[in-house]
């Protein structure tokens, strides 16, 4: 963008000045402030200022003032003592003259910040500044600052001062601690700065007083705003000042009684209030004994009490809300007094903190202080409990009860007021409100948790009641609330059966008969609410057997329904498999269930994999093996049914018809209005079919824990009809895998099949020989859609293979690893795949560690020094996922041992080979070509390097010191600092900070390296 040419002349720069007040186009805009910035930051730039400070226009003024900021800040250092002295009377007497010209708010605004930030740089020249300027201020000129010690007291200086001098002495002070209060207070550099700031607290005192105190001029109101804000800058500062806090805070307490007198004037009472409630919230202790005396009286007046009943009642206005947030601020600040306090007074102030939670309107859309106080009573049972757990019995007998009924009150109050509105209201709401809403329930949620902890059984007898008595009168949403508040509780009480006979009144109670009911008057959400009881209650139907099949009939008949079925689904999955023992009598029932479901209404895919997954836990729980393999063969017939189904569909595309749920169930739910070809449907017949074979490989895990003998010879006990079995599932996958090649989901599904498997240590359905998983991956190749998944499957195989017997291991890695390197060897460079590089890279890593005799007697030999090098390429890389895999992997490779040893003087010889290049390309990472997210990582191998390799301090200096070094930021004398460094710290945690620092030298990011 072309610059500007600098004005020649004042009324050009006034020109461009007022330039930036009119429309125009950013770009000149843009312009016109580039010139400007030049202007300020030349030499003429003070001349400049005092010349547009002489104007009579507002914005000029504005653009001087501004300029001797820009100055200040940028110059300060090439004034004198004299030239400093001279630009104080100077800033001093354009404000009294702007005051007296009738200059505008931001002139004298700015010239007060201006006035600020000389101070910040040359407070030793004007230690005294409030008592200094009120002083100019009430003469009507600028004096010298060695006049100080003749002048009266600075009470009577202030008790002069006009109106708008009053308000100029009040903005400079808020200016002046808020600007200081933004540099550093651990700094040496502005110690003393702040030292002389708390020496004007007794003068900034005396201004507050006269501003805060009651008058009768027109602009009085406006005044004793202007020093509540003021006030609560230096409250703030004193918080942050701890060095200078009893001189600050003891002035600056008198002043809260004249500015409480303020709340209760309207004009007023924003300003006081956010003081208020900020000094509550953030800095309780700074308030007196007496203070909150007066604060407590002040919740009993008539003023408060008119204002909180206009909460209630839906006065969510600003100034409403306020109030209520105040209360709670004054809550949390005193939460334990008034948790232990017997007297009246705290205990009616409790009874209006919980009665925030009674306000009209629904909680976030309408009621706004709905949330707050729900967090403020969140705080109160936490400290309650803190109290409780470490107090002995006595010392909370006497104010416990108390504090438990207002906690009760609280969660009474609370299971009101998250029930929901009609549907016509909740339809009414946006996005933001409904979810507003659900997250309210959730908070009420956690509450009911914490709460539980003090009140045990009780809590929930309270919600079973409300419940059974909301039954009767059919009052859904009483109902809908109370099934939500007990279902929040089901984790508290999940492993003790304390709670069993009250929730035995529900469970046995028409409430479920009624959830059954899919046509009537009970809204979807209660019957969902209601139905996910049964989920979150799956220890309770564990401990009583006889309530568990009515509750499962119920969940089936639901499955079929749009909106429960899903939900339902997953608390059939959930109560199967914790279950499952109980149930495996009425597995005839479940295979009919689902039977029926296949060749009814068609449901959701996640909803049908839950169910293949619930009854595959049963199948897995019966005790013989054959009963146990005549069931899994029934499930896997009705899966195996879709996938014939889905590969003749592929072969003879007319056979498709629609009307058949049986195709239909290859409808994805983003076809309902489009008529898809036989070629998707039958993909997608066969990825259904595939994701439910994977819910049946989960369901039938062992979940039973026991010992592995690693070093047991392998015995193969797998049984014919087991075998049988094996090769009916990989035949079926097989012909989908030919038949639908090119379909990456197809492969990922297959892949989460045999994962299932591996975490398998005894015969199952999916736990096939090694040889065959094998025979599995090799047959794949660079073309084989999603071959990083692939991958990520192999390594998963290769641990599981770890934690078999060892004799499949070694013939096995054999196999794979020519396999995973001819792959790479595919690759146009070593980052063309992103995930099948990190993937390739963790395998041979897995390998390596585990069993590093099969990499180096990998033939053809080649092939191991082709890897090495394109890990070392990966690992000069710019990808994060492979070159974090390549990192990992040389860290392993140099700290690799062997007990074989002709295994061993292979790696040793391999790393003196390798040694020079791996430390070639840490130097060049670590020199810059890194990103600085790398480098943690990047200082393992190093570290490991150091601490292993006798020659690492060789290798390291030849790199240091090489051509290709990439940067010209660090000296040889850097580079020496920077080895001796990380050889001296041998591997120590410190290295990494080095390896930063080097870093940013490297970078050229204006970074001294030292010592």
């Amino acid at each position: 963008m072309e610059q500007l040419p600098l004005p020649s002349s004042l009324a050009e720069v006034e020109a461009l000045i007022r330039a930036l007040y009119e429309p125009a186009p950013p770009e000149s805009i843009s312009k016109i402030q580039d010139v400007l910035h030049r202007l300020q930051k030349s030499g003429e730039g003070w001349q400049l200022a005092r010349s547009l400070l002489a104007s009579t226009d507002d914005k000029i003024k504005f653009f001087g003032a501004l300029t001797l900021m820009v100055k200040l800040n940028t110059e300060n250092s090439a004034l004198s003592e004299n030239d400093a002295k001279e630009l104080l009377q100077n800033l001093v007497g354009w404000l009294v003259r702007s005051l007296e010209d009738g200059s505008g708010t931001l002139v004298i605004r700015k010239l007060c910040s201006a006035l600020a930030t000389y101070f910040i740089h040359f407070s030793h020249l004007w230690p005294h500044c409030v008592r200094h300027l009120v002083y100019c201020l009430d003469l009507g000129r600028a004096v010298p600052v060695e006049e100080l010690d003749s002048i009266p007291p600075s009470s009577q200086v202030i008790g002069s001062l006009t109106v708008a001098k009053l308000q100029a002495a009040l903005w400079f002070a808020a200016s002046f601690v808020e600007d200081i209060g933004k540099t550093d207070m651990n700094s040496s550099k502005y110690n003393q700065t702040h030292d002389r700031l708390a020496q004007n607290a007794p003068e900034v005192t005396s201004l507050l007083a006269r501003g805060l105190a009651p008058g009768s001029e027109p602009a009085r109101a406006k005044i004793q705003e202007d020093s509540i804000k003021c006030l609560q800058s230096w409250i703030l500062y004193a918080q942050r000042a701890s060095s200078t806090t009893d001189i600050l805070i003891g002035p600056l307490r008198t002043l809260i009684p004249p500015t409480l007198n303020c709340l209760a004037n309207d004009d007023l009472y924003e300003a006081a209030i956010e003081l208020f409630t900020d000094i509550l919230s953030n800095y309780s202790g700074f308030l007196t004994k007496e203070h909150y005396s007066s604060l407590a009286s002040l919740f009993e007046s008539q003023w408060a009490q008119e204002r909180y009943q206009a909460l209630l009642q839906g006065d969510f206005d600003f100034d409403s809300l306020q109030f209520g947030l105040f209360m709670l601020a004054y809550g949390d600040a005193k939460v334990q007094e008034l948790m232990e306090g017997s007297d009246a007074q705290s205990q009616n102030f409790l009874s209006g903190l919980s009665g925030l939670l009674t306000a009209s309107g629904h909680p976030v859309g309408e009621d706004k202080i709905f949330v707050p106080a729900l967090e403020f009573w969140s705080t109160f049972v936490e400290t309650m409990t803190d109290i409780m757990y470490s107090s002995v019995e006595e010392d909370t007998k006497a104010w416990m009860p108390k504090a438990m009924a207002h906690v009760m009150q609280v969660v009474a109050n609370c299971w009101r007021k998250i029930q929901y509105p009609s549907i016509e209201v909740f339809a009414s709401w946006d996005s933001t409100e409904r979810v507003g809403f659900s997250d309210a329930r959730k908070d009420v949620a956690d509450l009911l948790q914490a709460v539980y902890t003090l009140s045990g059984p009780p809590l929930v007898s309270m919600f079973v009641d409300s419940l059974l008595q909301s039954l009767p009168s059919q009052a859904w949403a009483e109902l809908e609330a109370a099934a939500f508040c007990l279902g929040s509780l089901s984790d508290c009480i999940a492993d003790d059966d304390k709670c069993d006979d009250v929730l035995c009144k529900v469970f046995a109670s028409p409430f479920f008969e009624l959830l059954g009911q899919t046509r009537g008057p009970i809204p979807v959400r209660l019957r969902q609410t209601g139905l996910s009881l049964i989920e979150r209650y799956s220890d309770y139907f564990e401990r009583h057997a006889e309530h568990l099949p009515s509750a499962l009939n119920l969940l089936f008949d639901a499955v079929t329904d749009p909106i429960l079925g899903g939900p339902s689904a997953k608390s059939i999955s959930t109560l199967c498999s914790s279950c499952r023992s109980i149930l495996t009598g009425e597995l005839g029932v479940f295979l009919g269930h689902y039977s029926a479901i296949r060749t009814g209404q068609v449901i959701d895919s996640l909803a049908e994999e839950r169910i293949v997954l619930a009854v595959a836990s049963i199948i897995q729980s019966v005790k013989v093996g054959a009963q146990r393999l005549q069931a899994f063969e029934q499930l896997f017939s009705l899966i195996r049914d879709d996938m014939e189904r889905s590969l003749q569909l592929a072969l003879h595309p007319e056979l498709l018809d629609l009307s058949d749920p049986l195709f239909r169930r290859g409808l994805e739910s983003s076809q309902v209005q489009v008529v898809p070809s036989a070629d998707e449907v039958s993909l997608q017949l066969s990825l259904r079919a595939l994701r439910c074979l994977n819910s049946l490989a989960k369901g039938m895990q062992d979940v039973s824990e026991g010992p592995i003998d690693l070093d047991a010879p392998s015995t193969d006990t797998r049984s014919v009809e087991l075998t049988g079995i094996h090769n009916e599932i990989l035949v079926a996958i097989d012909r989908i895998l030919t038949t639908f090649y090119g379909s990456g989901e197809v492969v990922e599904a297959v892949c989460n099949i045999f994962r299932a498997g591996f975490s398998e240590t005894e015969p199952g359905p999916f736990v096939f020989p090694p040889d065959t998983i094998s025979s599995f991956f090799i047959k794949q190749t660079i073309r084989t859609p999603r071959i990083g998944t692939l991958l990520l499957t192999a390594c998963s195989f290769v641990s599981s293979l770890y934690k078999g017997p060892s004799v499949h291991v070694r013939d096995n890695l054999s196999r794979l690893l020519p396999w995973v390197i001819g792959l790479l060897q595919s690759l146009p460079e070593p980052e063309a795949d992103t995930e099948l590089a990190p993937n390739s890279i963790d395998f041979v890593h897995r390998v390596m560690v585990k069993q590093p005799e099969v990499l180096f007697s990998l033939q053809p030999a080649s092939s191991l020094e082709f890897f090495l090098l394109f890990t070392l390429k990966v690992l000069n890389g710019r990808q994060p996922l492979p070159k974090n895999a390549a990192t990992d992997f040389w860290t392993g490779f140099i700290t690799l041992k062997s007990e074989d040893p002709s295994t061993q003087a292979s790696i040793t010889a391999a790393m003196e080979h390798l040694g020079p290049l791996i430390a070639q390309s840490l130097v060049q990472n670590i020199g810059g070509n890194a990103s600085r997210s790398e480098l943690d990582r990047l200082s393992e191998p190093l570290k490991k390097l150091v601490v292993q390799q006798a020659r690492a301090k060789t290798w390291l200096e030849q790199a240091l010191y090489s051509e290709s070094f990439p940067s010209p930021h660090v000296s040889p004398e850097d580079r020496t600092l920077f080895l001796k460094k990380i050889i001296s710290l041998r591997g120590g945690r410190p290295t990494n900070q080095v390896v930063r620092e080097f870093w940013l030298a490297c970078r050229g990011s204006n970074f001294a390296y030292v010592s």
